[in-house]
């Protein structure tokens, strides 16, 4: 999709979420000013299987945890963190 003005992100996906997302790095283009929580959304309009797992993901914005009302900027990237398991 085009915007008018649009920021890219940079997706990193580890383990399960690159296996839902079909790549470990992908790009996707979202309207400017949208935040973590609109980037779940597109997410999730892009991949039925990764909807699915959204909800357990954690999202990190440049090195950093984000929760969805965090804002994106022009190359940002977000990484896709699935539950970390272990003992």
């Amino acid at each position: 999709m085009r915007y008018d003005r649009a920021v890219k992100i940079r997706l990193l996906a580890f383990a399960t979420a690159s296996q839902a997302l079909g790549a470990a790095e992908s790009s996707i283009e979202l309207p400017d000013g949208a935040s973590v929580g609109v980037l779940r959304r597109a997410l999730a309009l892009r991949s039925p299987e990764l909807a699915r797992r959204l909800p357990t993901l954690a999202l990190a914005v440049d090195g950093e945890l984000a929760p969805d009302e965090r804002a994106l900027a022009d190359g940002s990237e977000v990484a896709l963190l699935p539950p970390v398991s272990g003992g």
